[in-house]
């Protein structure tokens, strides 16, 4: 990979990738380290990419693969969730709100949620890439979408 073709790749995914690890983490830092290690990774790969839309799903499955093993680092135990807020900035309320609303559902279904909603990935992606069956993909979506209807109240629906 050219250093040009590399620097494009990296503005066209990194926001989409740090959004991807903090549904993971819940922190900014964490996930800037995550994402580094993604795109190191991405650097260091000798493989060929057959196009665009295969180098952005090879690195989600990176940065969902990274995400997974830092949260299971030792030292991330006693470690509390930044505020995201600080460090993130919104186009309106309702964005912040819907956030917000995420960031506080359990981690497997923030996963989801983000995968499906900001990712466009369908359940059977989803199944292949957090390497669990379909139906416990749907669960977790389901599961994900009361608890955001809770939150959110009657107005969010679901698309």
């Amino acid at each position: 990979m050219t250093k040009d073709k590399f620097i494009h790749v990296v503005k066209r995914n990194n926001q989409r990738l740090y959004m991807l690890a903090l549904s993971f983490t819940k922190n900014h830092f964490d996930s800037e380290d995550i994402i580094q290690n993604v795109f190191l990774k991405l650097w260091k790969y000798g493989g060929e990419f057959e196009n665009d839309d295969h180098i952005d799903k090879w690195l989600t499955r990176v940065c969902i693969n990274e995400s997974k093993n830092y949260i299971k680092l030792s030292f991330r135990k006693n470690i509390t969730p930044d505020d995201a807020n600080d460090f993130y900035t919104f186009d309106s309320r309702e964005d912040h709100d819907v956030f917000n609303a995420v960031m506080s559902l359990p981690k497997k279904e923030r996963s989801v949620i983000h995968l499906f909603y900001y990712e466009d990935m369908s359940v059977k992606e989803m199944a292949k890439m957090l390497d669990i069956k379909e139906s416990s993909v749907k669960t977790r979506l389901h599961r994900a979408r009361q608890r955001l209807k809770n939150i959110l109240g009657d107005e969010w629906a679901d698309e």
